[in-house]
């Protein structure tokens, strides 16, 4: 019984990842999950709570698996006394940990589902962003205070922050583009470096332009 929820949910999130709850039916999950037609109702009580099922477990995933979530309470310590070359270094730290979990090829629905939440937004995706995405970018707000001089409530440090973020965002939206043009399976370590390089380049020249002295 356990496995046949499992089933389910892994189903259910790669569809919902794909064409959103509305675009999928109950009979089509059920049949590609190879479960019963009423394991849906039985489980979850419908598709609206299978859908909720699926944030929670999309949520528990991301908790689980990337190294940003699973150590940002540590590097939120770190940061109260830290000053401006340590806030660089543990916002570095984050988005390499965020840019990885992005490569990861068992995640390649997380993107999808994430952007289509983004764009296309359910009642249940609003709790999961404040579970999750804001914390993390909290946090990232921090960093970019410290580090730029500025307010963190500065509305041009809400955008660095976007600003920062989305070059991450968009690497691992692109990812299964990036892995085709170079014939990949999943990055090699020489290419994830230098992405991440890339990344730091980037960021630095951008939060110089708005660092106080």
């Amino acid at each position: 019984m356990k496995d046949s929820k499992n089933k389910l949910l892994k189903t259910a999130f790669e569809l919902f990842a794909l064409r959103g709850i509305d675009g999928v039916s109950t009979r089509e999950i059920v049949r590609e999950a190879g479960v019963n037609i009423h394991a849906i109702s039985y489980y979850f009580g419908g598709k609206e709570g299978l859908y909720k099922a699926v944030i929670d477990y999309l949520f528990d995933f991301m908790k689980e698996e990337s190294g940003s979530f699973i150590h940002l309470d540590e590097y939120s310590r770190a940061l109260d006394g830290a000053g401006r070359e340590e806030a660089l270094d543990l916002l570095f730290k984050v988005l390499g940990e965020f840019t990885d979990f992005g490569f990861v090829p068992k995640n390649k629905y997380v993107a999808l589902f994430l952007t289509r939440e983004e764009f296309y937004p359910s009642k249940y995706g609003k709790n999961f962003f404040e579970r999750l995405t804001c914390p993390l970018q909290e946090f990232m707000m921090k960093c970019i205070s410290k580090i730029t001089g500025m307010d963190i409530s500065d509305r041009k440090t809400v955008l660095l922050c976007y600003m920062i973020t989305a070059q991450s965002l968009v690497l691992g939206r692109k990812k299964n583009d990036l892995l085709q043009t170079f014939k990949m399976k999943s990055l090699d370590e020489e290419t994830s470096l230098f992405i991440k390089q890339m990344l730091c380049v980037n960021v630095k020249a951008i939060l110089k332009e708005y660092m106080k002295e």
